[in-house]
C-alpha cells in the first residue's frame, strides 16, 4: 500500500507505465478552494487579497490586485500548514478552527505500472 499524506501546498505525482501516465496524488490547500474556504469562513476566519491603489496613465486612481489570495488569521497563502503559532494560537490573536495541520490522507495498491512518487515541498 502508499500512503500519501499532504498539507498546505506540498505535492506528489505518481508515475506509471514508464511515464505514460501521470497521476497528481495532493491537491494544494488554497483559502480559495471551495472546501477550504467554507471551513474558514465557518469559523470567522476572512480571505483576502492584497489591493493598492494606482494612478494610470489617465490620473485616476485604480484598485490593482497584488499577490495570491491569503487567510486571516496569519497573513498565509494556505489554509493547512505545521507550525504558524501566530495564525493558530489563541494568545497570538490565532484561531486554531481557521488555519489546521490536519491533513489530507490517500491511500492506494501498488501496482507493477507504479513507476515512482516525486514528492516536492519548500518547507519541510
Amino acid at each position: 500500500m502508499l500512503y500519501v499524506a499532504n498539507v498546505g501546498d506540498s505535492r506528489s505525482i505518481l508515475s506509471c507505465e514508464l511515464g505514460a501516465k501521470v497521476y497528481p496524488l495532493t491537491r494544494d490547500h488554497k483559502p480559495i478552494d471551495p472546501v477550504e474556504s467554507k471551513r474558514i469562513l465557518e469559523n470567522n476566519g476572512k480571505i483576502y487579497r492584497a489591493q493598492n491603489q494606482m494612478s494610470s496613465r489617465n490620473g485616476m486612481k485604480e484598485n490593482v490586485i497584488l499577490g495570491p489570495y491569503r487567510v486571516l488569521p496569519g497573513r498565509l497563502s494556505v489554509s493547512r500548514t505545521f507550525g504558524d503559532a501566530e495564525a493558530k494560537l489563541v494568545n497570538y490573536n490565532g484561531n486554531p478552527k481557521v488555519i489546521v495541520a490536519e491533513p489530507e490522507i490517500k491511500q492506494f495498491k501498488i501496482t507493477r505500472d507504479f513507476d515512482f512518487v516525486v514528492m516536492g515541498s519548500d518547507g519541510i
